[in-house]
């Protein structure tokens, strides 16, 4: 998700929306990471600002494990040796996506990344993708083709992959755990929609976040009070490739190859931790809104809230209590 920030009087919001008053005992950065805008937000001390310095280290650090942007990554020379002995990040972040992958049927799958780079292409020669081309790249896709054993980790030939769609999360849960390590009680770690956030925000309740409305950019349509957990929102409102004048949405099915059209709008999942919450949020957009409530009101502590392509909005069976102070 882009971050976008709008000052509504003593609101801010951010990305999904983290919204709190001006206080003098807390202190908050932002900086450029991970493709997106990071914020941190910490009680302050004496030494808020240095703890403050090693948070965006450690995030700059976890970036080049896992971008497929930077050629040396981690990630990137699995996709260019196809074997490779991973750090315990990598390990568990391939295991996680593997774990989400099986409970959504493979609506979520980071094998997508041959799919990824032939709708690019498509889009640069301003030509579709055809069923032919499409087909043929689904040889190459498919979570059960990583092999792992202990903190080796295979892949086939032609099979590269992608962790955009959780590695933030996974981010975001281990600066939080550093930020507890320093010593910090109340605190949230913002990254441009995927959010960890502890304790007590400043005024000395659940943090308020505030879920964008997509057809109107400054309306929050839904405001949730959390602690101690993790919310993602995926969408599809905001990123789009425009190939021979039609628009496409940027997130693939993993099962079609094809990308996803006329499902949620938006989804924001509620979870114990933002790798999870940021890995079922676009498992659920990629499954729709029936399908995507069945299974989130079937697992625990998980809960999903939906906006369709007309504006309706839809929850699991739980996520009200998210919405109450």
């Amino acid at each position: 998700m882009k971050i976008f920030k709008f000052i509504i009087g003593s609101i801010i919001l951010l990305g999904v929306g983290c919204f709190f008053p001006r206080s003098h005992s807390f202190t908050s950065r932002e900086e450029p990471a991970i493709g997106t805008f990071v914020s941190i937000t910490v009680e302050k001390s004496s030494n808020s600002e240095k703890i403050l310095d090693g948070a965006f280290s450690l995030i700059r650090q976890l970036e080049k494990r896992f971008s497929v942007y930077i050629p040396d990554s981690e990630l990137s020379q699995l996709n260019i040796k196809k074997k490779i002995k991973a750090s315990d990040d990598l390990k568990y972040v391939i295991e996680k996506s593997i774990y989400i992958s099986r409970l959504t049927g493979g609506a979520f799958d980071i094998t997508v990344l041959p799919l990824i780079k032939l709708y690019r292409a498509a889009e640069k020669r301003g030509m579709p993708p055809s069923d032919k081309e499409i087909r043929n790249i689904l040889q190459y896709t498919g979570y059960e083709k990583i092999k792992i054993k202990g903190n080796m980790i295979e892949i086939p030939s032609k099979t590269e992959l992608d962790t955009g769609g959780i590695a933030k999360g996974y981010i975001v849960d281990r600066t939080a755990e550093f930020l507890k390590r320093q010593g910090m009680i109340n605190g949230l770690v913002n990254a441009g929609g995927d959010l960890y956030c502890f304790g007590k925000n400043p005024e000395g309740r659940k943090w308020r976040i505030g879920i964008r409305d997509p057809f109107h950019k400054e309306r929050i349509i839904k405001t949730l009070y959390v602690s101690d957990c993790g919310v993602a929102t995926s969408g599809d409102y905001e990123r789009y490739l425009y190939i021979k004048g039609k628009k496409y949405g940027h997130i693939i099915n993993p099962l079609t190859g094809k990308t996803v059209q006329d499902f949620p709008v938006s989804v924001t999942v509620i979870a114990p931790d933002a790798t999870t919450a940021d890995g079922l949020a676009t498992g659920f957009f990629v499954l729709g809104v029936e399908k995507g409530l069945a299974l989130a009101d079937g697992l625990k502590n998980i809960e999903l809230f939906v906006i369709d392509g007309t504006g309706k909005s839809y929850e699991s069976k739980n996520f009200s209590k998210f919405t109450l102070p």
